[in-house]
């Protein structure tokens, strides 16, 4: 009977703890076949990112920060790709930096033209970024001529393979 008793206990203090427990509001995140939304921003050079006005062109979306060398690698590397190789691809990138002044100087220092380029100064408050479960990780994305992801987390390989 003891045992029994014992079990009982445990199992209910193991039920309460579990229903104590808060979870995060689940997203979805957007993946390849789904359609991107738009997103719009404005930029430093005054110009204005509204993605859907490049519906009829490829696009290469990046989203990173200074403060991810990764991210901001993987930005440089794709962007000097789609440069050197004049791909019919239009790069647009999304920075996460909350300080625009750190945004400008590393765009600058990575020497990437400051009008592809555009800061969402809310940084991880962002919507996009929430919506984009960036939290997770930085990721860009291919986008076909009709707003439709091909791929995520592209390499220099896997553009090349895809364009």
């Amino acid at each position: 009977m003891k045992y029994v008793n014992f079990c009982l206990a445990a199992i209910t203090s193991l039920l309460l703890m579990s229903s104590s427990i808060k979870t995060e509001k689940t997203s979805t995140g957007y993946y390849p076949g789904e359609r991107i939304p738009n997103i719009v921003l404005s930029g430093l050079e005054g110009q204005h990112l509204d993605l859907s006005e490049h519906k009829g062109k490829k696009v290469v979306l990046s989203f990173w920060a200074a403060y991810d060398a990764q991210s901001r690698a993987s930005n440089v590397q794709l962007y000097n790709y789609l440069k050197e190789n004049k791909a019919d691809v239009t790069f647009l990138s999304v920075s996460f930096d909350e300080n625009r002044n750190v945004f400008k100087r590393t765009a600058l220092l990575d020497k990437i033209d400051l009008k592809s380029q555009f800061c969402d100064e809310t940084g991880t408050d962002s919507n996009i970024y929430k919506e984009f479960q960036l939290r997770k990780g930085f990721k860009n994305y291919l986008i076909d001529e009709n707003g439709v992801i091909l791929a995520i987390d592209l390499s220099i390989e896997k553009l090349k393979n895809l364009i």
